[in-house]
């Protein structure tokens, strides 16, 4: 069996050669993956990142590129410069590894079996071998596993050639997939000690979270991409400029180059318009794998029912209202956390979240939360009629930041005001929380506002990362949110903290009166008692 891959050359997109009979593949690719392809060939860096959305031709790219980097491996002359140089024996080995061997089953596979191969690659050892034959020649030899368990991360030490990660970050499709731990990269790379021309590791993949250790590794701007021209005659141009722009090198370390495939360069728009209109209820999806933006990753059934990140997060940075009181709802734990606000002419507006994993309270408050104050709200700090916060009735037993005190002792004498417990009840908590989500100021306008930026944790966490668990059949199980699942439970808890201080049913009994406790009784008593 034969084939005619295409050679990339410095103009940056692939060669196209006629086909001569039924056996000849003849491959094409667009200008980011060709891009790709020829920086995989000729080792233009050590690691090698490709992201783009459903259906751009990531897979399909890193296997021709395989290949061409094979046979650059094996010629005695540098087909980029003409210099002569040492010709290495053919096949290279290739170790491909994702989360899971059933994983490479249900999409690596399907790529590995494309008609446009012509049969080049073929399959043995179960699936877990396949080989490029070019010309009646081994090229590749691809070796493909999933990182299951320890046994199985044993495999990434195997010597070879080239490292392939795919799907390295989580699926966003509620728990199928928990993607490859950096280590694993790590380890991988250092098992590149067969000789070649150029060693690269290469991971292809469709937009993590922001914070996935492969977008922070790589750190590509998260800024939109621009619109493909509706014009079909003016798309050649866009592409042969925007390709320059859409691959970069990181700034303290350029021995990593990435690309990102702009959406639509590869999909169809009938094809786009289909999956948009699938994922409408999926917000988190739709921008992962339609729009090209990284997004939050869904680890369960959100706890946060109602939420959406296009509805509830600002377009633009909060800030606080001078003179007015700042409500605070505050979790305690071995990851306390702290999310503040204000009520402002009906809307509920969260300009920080703050959280400490493995500290205690007074360090979460002297860390984060007393210096926020400073900046963004100093007038709480002068006068504790400004401080209202609705706190863990945990605070108040036990001790989680000095032998003497409980916790809430500790917050009072640091942030002065007005504190008293939230609801212990799950139902009644869920309820508090689900409802302000649709609560809305005017038709169209919901009332809840996060801040995007001092807010972030807050955020991930509504948007699905503070998720239901899921038992060994894949049933859901909603009587309770997943725990142990620091820090997103304890941002959820928090923000139900601080929703119950606006609401009449959090009002302090009896003696504890609000006009006793604030300078501005009037304005505070107000605030909080018009639900």
């Amino acid at each position: 069996m034969g084939t005619v891959m295409p050679k990339t050359g410095k103009a940056g997109g692939p060669r196209k050669t006629a086909p001569n009979d039924e056996r000849t593949a003849t491959l094409d690719f667009t200008p980011t993956v060709a891009a790709m392809c020829e920086a995989m060939t000729y080792g233009d860096a050590r690691e090698i990142m490709c992201v783009g959305t459903r259906g751009d031709g990531k897979t399909i790219g890193v296997l021709a590129g395989m290949i061409s980097h094979a046979s650059e491996h094996h010629s005695a002359v540098d087909t980029r410069t003409g210099a002569p140089k040492e010709s290495h024996p053919l096949p290279t080995k290739w170790i491909g590894f994702t989360d899971t061997f059933t994983s490479h089953k249900n999409k690596t596979f399907e790529s590995l079996q494309k008609p446009m191969w012509k049969g080049c690659w073929r399959e043995s050892d179960g699936g877990h071998v396949w080989t490029a034959v070019v010309n009646g020649r081994e090229m590749v030899k691809l070796h493909l596993f999933g990182i299951e368990d320890q046994g199985a991360m044993d495999r990434v030490r195997t010597e070879c050639v080239g490292v392939w990660a795919e799907e390295p970050a989580p699926t966003a499709m509620m728990g199928v997939s928990t993607g490859v731990d950096v280590s694993a990269w790590g380890m991988a790379m250092t098992s590149q000690r067969v000789p070649t021309h150029a060693r690269v590791a290469v991971m292809t993949l469709n937009y993590p979270d922001e914070d996935h250790w492969t977008w922070q590794r790589f750190h590509p701007s998260s800024d939109a991409l621009p619109e493909l021209p509706e014009d079909p005659a003016l798309r050649e141009s866009y592409y042969r400029t925007f390709a320059k722009q859409i691959t970069g090198r990181t700034i303290e370390d350029h021995s990593r180059l990435w690309f990102r495939i702009p959406p639509g360069e590869r999909a169809g728009q009938l094809q786009r318009d289909e999956w948009k209109h699938a994922l409408r209820d999926r917000p988190d999806l739709l921008r992962r794998l339609v729009s090209g933006q990284p997004g939050s990753i869904m680890l369960g059934p959100q706890v946060a029912d109602g939420f959406s990140m296009d509805t509830h997060v600002s377009k633009t940075r909060l800030h606080p209202v001078p003179g007015e009181p700042m409500l605070f709802g505050l979790d305690f734990g071995l990851t306390p956390s702290m999310v503040i606000g204000q009520y402002v002419k009906g809307y509920r507006r969260i300009y920080a979240a703050f959280t400490l994993e493995h500290g205690g309270v007074a360090q979460l408050l002297d860390n984060e939360v007393l210096p926020w104050l400073v900046s963004h709200a100093h007038w709480v700090l002068r006068n504790p009629g400004m401080v209202c916060g609705c706190y863990d009735i945990a605070g108040q037993t036990g001790e989680q930041s000095d032998i003497e005190r409980d916790p809430i002792t500790v917050v009072e004498k640091k942030l002065p005001g007005l504190w008293f417990p939230g609801p212990i009840n799950w139902e009644s908590r869920k309820h508090t929380l689900i409802s302000s989500f649709h609560h809305t100021v005017k038709p169209g306008e919901v009332s809840v506002q996060i801040d995007p930026v001092d807010a972030v944790g807050l955020i991930r966490a509504l948007s699905g990362r503070w998720h239901y668990p899921i038992d060994r059949q894949g049933q859901v199980r909603r009587e309770l949110p997943k725990k142990p699942n620091h820090p997103w439970e304890d941002y959820g808890d928090a923000y139900i903290y601080w929703l119950w201080g606006l609401t009449s049913d959090a009002q302090p009994p009896g003696p504890m009166k609000v006009e006793t406790q604030f300078s501005l009784d009037q304005s505070i008593h107000v605030e909080t008692t018009i639900f």
